[in-house]
């Protein structure tokens, strides 16, 4: 005989403390003397696997608790809806928002951009626009400051992308300009290595 998770391992009724008990083993493999009448009326329907069991899916939504994406996605919020960040100023008090989709199911994030890829952070493309599916990609820093509102650009390119492929060090383009050096200039000498 079957009782839902449990199967009656004979007809023999064991007598304990005033009650009728039947031995049985779960569908997991665990054998134990059951009560009649828990059997019959489904009060016991399993050994406690399906409940465990059950405990488990409800506190395990997705895996990913303690990666980087995850906390990517923390912080993405927390940076558009609390005003106790320091950078809620640039995001949330801008406008900048997370979509609906996202705000509250981490899954829907994670199915757009995926793990976190080594070395790169999530950006926004357009940088007046919303966290959303058409608005995000991961970025390498470099790339990132390409994207900054305050970041000045040469011919579409990061004073600082241009400071690291002449070789000097962060500013050099900023400094020759405010001592009026011409752009081209600016841009295209190699800094002179001190003696």
């Amino acid at each position: 005989m079957k009782y839902n998770s449990w199967l009656v391992l004979g007809e023999e009724k064991i007598h304990k403390e005033n009650r009728v008990y039947l031995k049985c083993i779960c569908d997991c493999g665990t054998l134990r003397d059951v009560i009649i009448k828990n059997l019959k009326s489904g009060v016991s329907s399993s050994c406690g696997c399906i409940g465990r069991k059950k405990t488990i899916e409800r506190n395990t939504k997705h895996g990913k608790r303690y990666t980087k994406v995850y906390k990517t996605w923390q912080d993405m919020k927390a940076r558009c809806s609390n005003k106790n960040m320091k950078q809620y100023k640039d995001y949330g008090g801008r406008g900048i928002r997370v979509c609906d989709e996202w705000e509250g199911d981490f899954m829907a994030f994670y199915k757009v951009v995926g793990d976190a890829p080594k070395n790169m952070t999530i950006d926004r493309i357009d940088n007046d626009g919303n966290y959303e599916p058409s608005n995000v990609k991961w970025s390498t820093v470099s790339e990132q400051c390409q994207n900054k509102r305050n970041n000045r650009k040469i011919d579409g390119v990061c004073i600082n992308e241009i400071d690291k492929r002449l070789g000097g060090r962060s500013g050099l383009v900023s400094k020759r300009l405010k001592r009026g050096w011409p752009i081209k200039r600016a841009i295209t000498e190699k800094p002179h290595e001190r003696i």
